[in-house]
């Protein structure tokens, strides 16, 4: 890649921040652990329960949260994204709205205190109807 070796350590830099910032966006996509430098996707397991109508066991989905130097910045719970509305790193916040949406995840904005209720409480689950 002849571009590469032109490019001077600045733009060097910043493609690898980009090419990071992608791979996070990947692993919070596909709820895979990931953590590289200030980035950090984590993935919560929630416990197993129980159907209350049948006593058949159900399987409650992971909490991915993705956070930015201790702060959350995305939270998905099931088939829904919250993003926080005032994010340390916009651009990469950017690319993840588009990947959600390109996904067919719901997005939704909020406070960062909003982000972090909704990973300290694990998601209830779904019964079927």
């Amino acid at each position: 890649m002849d571009t590469w070796r032109r490019a001077t350590r600045a733009d060097r830099a910043y493609l690898r921040s980009v090419i990071g910032e992608r791979r996070a966006v990947e692993a919070f996509l596909g709820a895979k652990p990931h953590s590289r430098g200030s980035l950090e996707v984590e993935v919560r397991d929630s416990a197993p329960t129980t159907d209350p109508r049948s006593g058949k066991p159900m399987l409650v989905p992971p909490v991915v949260v993705l956070w930015i130097a201790e702060r959350p910045v995305a939270v998905r719970v099931r088939s829904v994204v919250a993003i926080s509305r005032f994010p340390p790193e916009p651009r990469m916040v950017s690319t993840l709205e588009a990947g959600c949406l390109a996904a067919g995840l719901g997005v939704e904005r909020m406070p960062e205190a909003g982000l972090w209720r909704l990973f300290s409480q694990p998601p209830r689950p779904r019964l079927a109807r």
